[in-house]
C-alpha cells in the first residue's frame, strides 16, 4: 500500500461521523408522511437486519443488496479494489470515485471491512441460521373483542426462520398472526428460496418475490421508497428481489429468475399467481461500460372482470380483465453526469414516461432535474414510478439540490410542481399542486449537530362535508417546520425535536399543531436502551404530525398524532450472547381530555392506550 494511501486513511479515521449517520430517522419521516408505512416497514426491517449483521464492503456481490447503491458505484468499487486491493476500512469508500461523503455516511452503519476471498467459502451446512420469534399486543381491550366482531385475541405473534449461505443461498419461512385474527385462520404465511450469483444464475426466487425494473413505469412491486430531501428521483432497480418477511402487500408469488447470457446481456422471466390474479412477463437487460438499458413486457390477467361504479373521479380508471404493458428504460453515466429515463405503453396505446438528469459537482454538491408524464388512460396494475399519487393521470417537474454552504452548513432542497389532467379521488376536476422541502444541517462541534427542516405543500381538493351532488373545490396549504438538535458523546445520544404544523384550506376550518419530543439513547457492549417522551397539541387530522421513534425489527410503527396528549416509548435490547439477543418495546399514548380512543370496533375505553412487543433473535 502506498504511503499516500496510508496518510489519507489516517486523516479520514480522525474525522467525526457526519450528521447523516442516523439517516434512518429521515427515511422513516418522509416515507410515512406520504402514507407508505408498508414501504417504511420493509426498509426499516432491512436496515435493522444489516445493523446487526453488516455486509462486508469487500464482497461486492453482497453489497448489491443495499438499496442506496447504484450499479455504477459497484463497478467503481470493483475497479478500485483491482488497482489498490481490498478496503482496510469502510471510510476508505471516500477514495472510491462516485462515493461522496453523504453516500458513505448513509452506508457506514451497515458495512464492515474485512478480508474476503470467494474460494474460502464455508461448507453449505456452515451457513447462518436465524430464528426470530416475537409477540405483542394492546393492553386495553377494543370494542370488537367485547361485541364478538373480532374472532381472535389481542395477541400479535410472529415466527421466522432464515438460512443464509454467504448471501448466495437463502431459505426463509415465516408465519404471522395479527391481533383480532383467530389462530390458524387468515394468518400470514410466507416462504422463499433464493439463489444468487451461481453460474449463469444471477437471481432465482421460488416463493414470494418482488419485481423492480427501470424506473417503475412498466413494472415495480414491493419497496418503492420516496426520495429524501435533496436527492434525485432516480431509482436503481434491483430486478428480481425476495419479498419482505412480513410484508403482507404488493408481493408476487411463484417463480422468477435472472440469467446472465454474457456480453452484458441478462434475461429475467417471471410468473406469479396471487389472489385472483395471474402475472407473467420478461425483462431483457444490457450493461456495457457506463450504459444500462432494458426492455420489459408484462401482462396481468384477472379471474373476474373489474367493474367500477361510475363516479365523477373514476371515469378514466381501468375496467376489464387484462392489462398488457411494454416499456423501455435506460441509464447512462458520463463523469459527473447521470441520465436516466423510462417510457411505457399500455395495451390501449396510451403512454407514460419519466426522464431526468443529475450532476454531481464534487464533494457533497449535486443537482438533479426530473420530468414525468403519466397519461390519465395509462392502465397498469403494477407500476410504481416516482409520483405524488400514482403512475397515472399526473404530469410534473422535480428539482433537487444538495449544496455545501459557508460555515460548514449543508443545504438540501427538493421542489416538485405537478398537475392532474383528469379528476381524481378527492378532487373532482383537473387540479394542480406543488411541494417544497428544505433542510439545513450543521455540525456545531465534535459532539453536537443541528438541523432545520421545512415542508410546504399546496394541492386542491373537494370541500369536505358537502352534499354529494355538489362538488366545490378549494386550495389547501400544509406547512411543517422542525428543529432537531442531537448531542452524542461516548455511549450516549440525546435528540430533541420541536415540530410545528399548519393546515390552511381556502374555505374550510384551519388546523394547527405542535409537538415536542426528547429521546435518550444508550449503547453499551451488551445493552442498548432508547426512551422517548413527547407532548403535543394538534388541532386536527390534517395537521397531524408523524413521530419517528425507535422500533423492533418486525414491530414497526410511526405514530400519526393529533389532538392533545402525550406519548412515551421505550426500547430495550440485551445481547445475551454472541448468538442470542432479546428485545422489548413499550408505548403509552395518553389523551387526558378523552374518554375513549379510536372508533367503531377499534375503540378502547379510557384516556390511555398501551402497546407492548417482545422479540427473541437466535443466530447459530
Amino acid at each position: 500500500m502506498s504511503i499516500v494511501r496510508r496518510i489519507l486513511l489516517i486523516i479520514m479515521l480522525a474525522v467525526p461521523v457526519g450528521a447523516l449517520a442516523q439517516v434512518e430517522d429521515a427515511i422513516e419521516q418522509w416515507l410515512v408522511e406520504e402514507g407508505s408505512e408498508e414501504a417504511a416497514a420493509e426498509l426499516s426491517d432491512l436496515m435493522l437486519q444489516l445493523r446487526q449483521e453488516p455486509l462486508n464492503v469487500n464482497d461486492t456481490h453482497s453489497m448489491a443488496l443495499l438499496p442506496f447503491i447504484s450499479p455504477f458505484q459497484l463497478k467503481a468499487l470493483r475497479n478500485y479494489m483491482l488497482l489498490h486491493g481490498q478496503l482496510l476500512t469502510v471510510r476508505e469508500l471516500h477514495m472510491v470515485p462516485g462515493f461522496d461523503s453523504a453516500t458513505v455516511a448513509l452506508l457506514e452503519p451497515y458495512l464492515v471491512a474485512k478480508p474476503y476471498a470467494e474460494y474460502e467459502r464455508p461448507q453449505w451446512w456452515r451457513g447462518r441460521h436465524t430464528i426470530v420469534s416475537g409477540m405483542g399486543g394492546t393492553v386495553e381491550e377494543a370494542e370488537g373483542y367485547r361485541n364478538g366482531s373480532y374472532e381472535g385475541d389481542r395477541l400479535r405473534a410472529l415466527l421466522s426462520y432464515t438460512y443464509n449461505f454467504h448471501n448466495r443461498i437463502t431459505l426463509r419461512l415465516s408465519a404471522d398472526k395479527d391481533p383480532a385474527e383467530a389462530w390458524g385462520k387468515d394468518n400470514y404465511y410466507s416462504g422463499q428460496l433464493v439463489l444468487r450469483d451461481i453460474g449463469w444464475i444471477k437471481t432465482l426466487v421460488v416463493g414470494r418475490y418482488n419485481l423492480q425494473f427501470g424506473q417503475g413505469v412498466t413494472l415495480w412491486t414491493g419497496l418503492a421508497p420516496f426520495n429524501l430531501t435533496g436527492t434525485s428521483a432516480v431509482r436503481y432497480a434491483a430486478g428480481v428481489r425476495q419479498a419482505g418477511v412480513f410484508n403482507e402487500q404488493d408481493w408476487q408469488q411463484g417463480a422468477a429468475a435472472t440469467i446472465g447470457l454474457g456480453r452484458g446481456v441478462e434475461v429475467s422471466a417471471f410468473g406469479a399467481r396471487k389472489e385472483g390474479e395471474w402475472l407473467g412477463g420478461a425483462h431483457v437487460g444490457y450493461r456495457r461500460g457506463n450504459l444500462i438499458a432494458g426492455m420489459t413486457a408484462v401482462g396481468t390477467w384477472l379471474d373476474d372482470s373489474l367493474q367500477l361504479r361510475d363516479h365523477a373521479y373514476n371515469q378514466t380508471y381501468f375496467r376489464g380483465q387484462r392489462t398488457l404493458n411494454l416499456g423501455l428504460d435506460a441509464m447512462y453515466q458520463h463523469g459527473p453526469l447521470l441520465l436516466f429515463g423510462e417510457v411505457a405503453m399500455g395495451e390501449n396505446g396510451h403512454l407514460a414516461g419519466i426522464g431526468g438528469l443529475r450532476i454531481s459537482t464534487g464533494g457533497n454538491n449535486s443537482i438533479g432535474l426530473t420530468a414525468r408524464h403519466y397519461d390519465p388512460l395509462y392502465h397498469n396494475l403494477h407500476a410504481q414510478a416516482y409520483a405524488m399519487s400514482t403512475t397515472r393521470n399526473e404530469q410534473g417537474l422535480a428539482l433537487d439540490a444538495r449544496m455545501q454552504l459557508p460555515w460548514r452548513v449543508t443545504s438540501l432542497l427538493s421542489i416538485d410542481l405537478h398537475r392532474y389532467p383528469a379528476p381524481r379521488y378527492g378532487a373532482y376536476s383537473p387540479s394542480t399542486g406543488n411541494w417544497l422541502r428544505a433542510q439545513l444541517q450543521r455540525q456545531l462541534g465534535r459532539h453536537l449537530e443541528a438541523e432545520v427542516r421545512y415542508a410546504y405543500r399546496r394541492k386542491e381538493r373537494n370541500v369536505p362535508n358537502l352534499d354529494s351532488t355538489l362538488y366545490l373545490g378549494e386550495q389547501t396549504l400544509r406547512q411543517q417546520a422542525q428543529l432537531q438538535v442531537r448531542y452524542h458523546r461516548g455511549p450516549w445520544r440525546l435528540t430533541t425535536r420541536l415540530i410545528a404544523a399548519w393546515f390552511a384550506p381556502e374555505r374550510s376550518e384551519r388546523q394547527n399543531g405542535w409537538l415536542v419530543a426528547q429521546e435518550a439513547r444508550y449503547s453499551g457492549r451488551r445493552w442498548q436502551a432508547v426512551a422517548q417522551a413527547a407532548i403535543f397539541d394538534i388541532g386536527g387530522y390534517y395537521a397531524r404530525i408523524f413521530l419517528s421513534e425507535s422500533n423492533l425489527q418486525y414491530a414497526f410503527s410511526i405514530p400519526s398524532l393529533y389532538g392533545r396528549g402525550a406519548r412515551v416509548s421505550a426500547v430495550l435490547r440485551w445481547d445475551v450472547s454472541r448468538w442470542l439477543d432479546l428485545s422489548a418495546k413499550y408505548t403509552l399514548t395518553a389523551y387526558p381530555e378523552q374518554e375513549a380512543i379510536g372508533s367503531d370496533d377499534a375503540q378502547t375505553e379510557g384516556p390511555t392506550r398501551q402497546t407492548w412487543h417482545l422479540q427473541l433473535r437466535w443466530k447459530f
